[in-house]
């Protein structure tokens, strides 16, 4: 008996082991807080946010630079009875949509665009499936990204986002 040859107890059940040791740590490589299903989510929501308030920003920087253009060149230029067209502008440079005829504005794509003209303020609203309240993406908790800029002063105000930061940092 002592010539046979194979694979005894011991070493199988060590072997199992092993395989079970590498099979957890792979399993919490993957789906922990550092994981890398984590560390998707999160970079694909952060690259979606930087999206948005970009768009958000180069339109913003498009309706400004037209506001302080016109009023440059043109001394009778009068931004309060142009605001709606400015408005509209605006709406048109953040959803990439030339043939938008009005505001508010509502895209599938998670934008709304809304103008107050009694107090010349334009507000975006983005909200999609990963930014929506309550919604919780690598233990974030979202909520919508929200932009208002108003006109003041005879040109463009401050645009203000909230929440103020991003989301992921």
């Amino acid at each position: 008996m002592r010539n046979q040859r194979g694979i005894t107890l011991v070493a199988l059940v060590v072997t199992i082991v092993v395989l079970l040791i590498l099979a957890g740590t792979s399993i919490a490589m993957l789906q922990g807080d550092n994981g890398i299903i984590t560390n998707a989510q999160k970079s694909a929501a952060a690259n979606t946010e930087g999206q948005v308030r970009e768009n958000i920003k180069n339109a913003y920087n498009t309706i400004k630079m037209e506001v302080i253009s016109k009023t440059s060149t043109d001394p009778d230029y009068d931004l309060s009875a142009n605001q709606a067209d400015l408005a509209l502008t605006f709406a048109k440079e953040v959803l990439a949509d030339t043939s938008l005829t009005s505001i508010p504005a509502t895209e599938t794509d998670g934008y709304t665009i809304t103008y107050d003209s009694s107090t010349g303020t334009i507000k975006v609203v983005f909200t999609d499936e990963t930014f929506k309240s309550g919604k919780k993406v690598a233990g974030v908790t979202m909520g919508t990204i929200e932009a208002t800029a108003v006109f003041e002063n005879g040109g463009l105000g401050k645009l203000t986002f909230n929440p103020s930061d991003a989301y992921f940092k």
